[in-house]
């Protein structure tokens, strides 16, 4: 993939800079996104697809040809998104309409969940496919507010809750690697505190961060990343009547 092709604001999210200090977990999370992405698109189909709180429409690109209809919709001032509404707002959207739901780090930032999660299954057709990541383990991030996180138990049965079935599970940035990460941004913080020296100060100490959290992320078992990391990436279908 040629990533110079996306523009400047997703090369940002899903691929910044090495000595970045969220290089690693956004590494994680795109090349979670590209692994199951591929898998669920269907060669002979095309997909209306639902970017909701899409912020840049980072993951767009890897749905390529396959789109017949693709809206992005966000809170605030967001020259990406093609429908904007307020917080809590019902979408304009007639019931069954999307074929998928992509929801990118967005859960932790909604204040009325059940309003959010009512209007997925509202939109999305029957056996239609939520793409949802969230925060586990992190730190207070207000965009411009912060108001949740999960385990990935809470998650399920949250999902569950609106007649999602969950098919997947996918842990990213396990539970060692998470302290490391969090100090990491503490430093950051600080680090822009001060301001071009700090953040140039900050990134070789950044970069040997990532080797670090490499390293812990891979001795650190999948059953215990199912238990504790700093972000889950779900991918349900929606199952009117479910019974979990």
């Amino acid at each position: 993939m040629d990533y110079s092709k996306l523009p400047k604001n997703v090369q940002n999210i899903i691929k910044p800079p090495l000595w970045n200090s969220y290089y690693y977990v956004s590494t994680l999370l795109r090349k979670a996104y590209e692994k199951e992405i591929p898998e669920l698109i269907k060669k002979e189909n095309r997909y209306k697809i639902l970017d909701y709180g899409c912020g840049a429409k980072p993951y767009k690109y890897l749905f390529g040809d396959k789109i017949e209809k693709y809206v992005g919709v966000d809170v605030g001032d967001n020259p990406d998104a093609d429908v904007l509404i307020q917080p809590g707002e019902k979408l304009s959207f007639k019931n069954n309409e999307f074929d998928i739901i992509l929801s990118s780090q967005v859960l932790e930032h909604v204040e009325d969940v059940d309003s959010y999660m009512k209007e997925c299954n509202r939109v999305l057709k029957d056996n239609g496919l939520l793409m949802l990541s969230t925060h586990g383990t992190w730190q207070y991030h207000a965009a411009p507010y912060d108001f949740n996180r999960w385990t990935s138990v809470g998650l399920k049965s949250l999902f569950e809750k609106y007649q999602f079935k969950v098919n997947k599970t996918i842990p990213v940035l396990g539970q060692l690697a998470v302290t490391s990460q969090l100090r990491l941004s503490f430093f950051d913080s600080f680090a822009n505190m001060i301001g071009p020296v700090g953040r140039f100060l900050l990134a070789p100490f950044s970069l040997l961060y990532q080797l670090k959290m490499r390293f812990e992320d891979l001795i650190t078992p999948q059953r215990v990343k199912l238990r504790d990391s700093a972000i889950f990436l779900l991918i349900g279908q929606k199952v009117n009547n479910f019974q979990p």
